[in-house]
């Protein structure tokens, strides 16, 4: 079993989450969906966190360490895995239609 801890980066990317899901869709959603994220997290991540893949998408970009995690058909997150340590680090959630680059300025940019 491993041990799950959430980045400064992460909680910072899943309120922007929260607030964007908020203010184009509804507060429902944004509370549902983030349930939805935080469930997959819980019960496949801790179990079995080698589940999902580099991602592509940051590897285009140089960043070959990170996997994704699809968590609905919108929605994904990142993290890293630490096989020493017996740790996923949580990294960033995002709206799978955004632009990675442009979401990985503002979040550094916010921290």
């Amino acid at each position: 079993m491993y041990k799950v801890v959430a980045s400064s980066a992460f909680k910072a990317s899943l309120k922007r989450f929260r607030y964007f899901l908020k203010s184009k869709h509804s507060k429902k959603l944004a509370a549902d969906t983030v349930k939805t994220i935080r469930k997959k997290i819980e019960q496949n991540l801790a179990q079995n966190p080698e589940i999902a893949p580099v991602s592509e998408r940051l590897v285009e970009i140089g960043i070959n360490r990170y996997r994704q995690y699809r968590a609905d058909e919108h929605n994904l997150f990142f993290y890293i895995l630490d096989e020493k340590e017996k740790t996923v680090f949580l990294l960033a959630v995002i709206d799978s239609r955004q632009s990675v680059e442009k979401f990985l300025f503002e979040v550094m940019v916010s921290l």
